[in-house]
């Protein structure tokens, strides 16, 4: 797909609020790809060190511009940069190894210059920096220290041209650019890379989105519809983690992209009923009252109303009431905020105390379903990291795992799957994997129930071909991924599953 493709599917629109985001320029079915983008500008995270050449972790470096990494099995890097760098004969190299940090700075400028490729430094230009909110915060501080500082001491800018437009400003406005508007991308080898992608940064955000977007062997980025999106409707990407709270999600999207969210899910004290963020209520549950959950709500408009009579000097000192109030949607038994905060808090601590220890995590789970809603966040890690524990025991034969092994994950896989159904319609990566672990665990459970005698063979076939069902669907979510990526690599493997099963099902049928 190229511009002209994009262009005919997609429409960048402008407006005060969101800046520059895409609509469909036309119908777009579920599963139809809307973008194919290469990035223009690939870092390593975290302060890693990565070959400039595979991108694999290394801690060697050119030999030619002695300033590049590159690692063992790689002979060279780009050529330009490589050259470049080499001939800035007084360049201070050690304060460019010395900070990890600097080379996302370093690639930029050496865009800037290169007459191929200055049209993307152009385009990186054009991109949301936050510059402002992110004036003089710890990133900032951070960023100054152990890179800006770092690339206008090296004495690289002497050698650029127009190098005397090149200031803190400018290098602290990329680092904005970068961070705001990059994607993470898997790495060759382990960990993740940074990439810029100009168009698919346009998408605007909702916890809810309307597309998904994946990685090919080559870094380059395909984004499909995951349900129907009509002509003059957004697309929506998801910045951050779909399987975090409300206040979770709102607090990294305004730390990491300088806005507040107001998407519907965000807007819905109820997660779209998921109840992700909710508590159960004591007050209900001693009244044996079923639906009593402490959600949290904004206020009724009229107590934010300014009253009109005159207020006393004491009424004066009083601090504002609170707009958010954590609240039952049965009785209005309520929670003090501070109250949740030590609540949450108080649970991951036990949770990362309990970790990789089935039975502790088993043990916190039951406790916690006391105050939590089972379907809160929390609650759903607790459960994600006992499905994976059950998986690995289930896939060591060694083990010998028996029947309640099997019944635990397939519950776990039901509880699992029925939050994502509400909080991600359409098409997900997440929901065909957690519909994979149950299918393929459910055969094995219907398995061995037929070989205990609990039902009979006409049973067993009814049961495979539900598991049959699922296995279906859960191969025609992954079949958007790219070939190469280990989803790719994973529906290969559940495609020869589905044929032994459908093998199986056959010879029951006619014995």
């Amino acid at each position: 797909m190229d511009m002209d493709d994009f262009a005919k599917k997609c429409k960048i629109e402008n407006n005060d609020e969101l800046g520059r985001y895409v609509t469909a320029a036309a119908d777009i079915r579920a599963g139809e790809t809307c973008l194919l983008e290469q990035p223009i500008l690939l870092l390593a995270a975290n302060g890693d060190r990565r070959c400039s050449n595979c991108l694999k972790l290394t801690t060697e470096f050119c030999r030619i511009c002695q300033v590049f990494l590159l690692c063992d099995n790689c002979a060279y890097h780009n050529e330009y940069d490589c050259r470049l760098v080499a001939d800035m004969k007084g360049l201070r190299i050690d304060l460019l190894k010395g900070n990890p940090t600097t080379y996302g700075l370093l690639k930029c400028m050496i865009l800037r210059e290169n007459p191929e490729h200055a049209p993307y430094y152009e385009q990186l230009l054009q991109m949301e920096p936050h510059l402002e909110e992110r004036r003089d915060t710890e990133i900032w501080k951070e960023l100054q220290k152990n890179s800006v500082e770092p690339i206008l001491n090296s004495g690289l800018t002497q050698y650029l041209k127009d190098g005397k437009s090149i200031n803190e400003t400018l290098l602290q406005k990329i680092w904005g650019i970068i961070d705001v508007n990059c994607f993470e991308v898997r790495a060759p080898d382990e960990g993740q890379l940074r990439g810029v992608y100009p168009r698919a940064a346009l998408l605007a955000h909702s916890c809810v989105s309307n597309v998904q977007l994946c990685n090919d062997e080559n870094y380059q980025m395909k984004i499909f519809a995951t349900r129907d999106i009509s002509k003059g409707d957004m697309l929506y990407n998801c910045y951050t983690n779909v399987l975090l709270g409300t206040d979770e999600r709102r607090h990294l999207l305004k730390v990491g992209k300088y806005f507040d969210c107001k998407c519907e899910r965000c807007e819905d004290p109820t997660e779209l009923g998921s109840h992700m963020s909710s508590f159960m209520c004591a007050r209900c549950a001693d009244n044996k009252r079923n639906g009593g959950y402490i959600v949290k709500m904004k206020r009724d408009e009229a107590e934010k109303k300014p009253q009109t009579q005159t207020k006393t000097p004491q009424q004066l000192k009083s601090p504002p009431k609170q707009l958010w109030v954590w609240q039952c949607l049965q009785c209005e038994h309520t929670l003090s905020a501070d109250t949740v905060q030590q609540l949450v808090e108080r649970a991951k601590e036990e949770v990362f105390h309990a970790k990789d220890d089935v039975t502790r995590y088993e043990l916190l789970l039951a406790k916690l379903t006391r105050y939590f809603h089972p379907n809160h966040y929390i609650l759903l890690d607790i459960k994600q990291n006992i499905a994976a524990i059950l998986r690995s025991i289930l896939q060591n034969v060694a083990l010998q795992p028996g029947r309640k092994v099997y019944e635990r994950k397939v519950r776990l896989c039901q509880d699992i799957f029925g939050i994502l159904q509400m909080i991600l319609p359409g098409i997900s990566r997440l929901k065909a994997i957690v519909l994979y672990e149950m299918a393929n665990t459910s055969a094995e459970l219907h398995r061995m129930r037929y070989g205990e005698k609990e039902v009979q063979k006409t049973e067993l076939v009814e049961l495979l071909k539900r598991v049959e069902m699922m296995l279906r669907e859960s191969i025609r979510m992954l079949l958007y991924e790219p070939p190469e990526t280990p989803e790719g690599q994973m529906t290969k493997g559940m495609l020869k599953e589905l044929k032994d099963l459908q093998t199986d099902i056959k010879y029951l049928e006619e014995n």
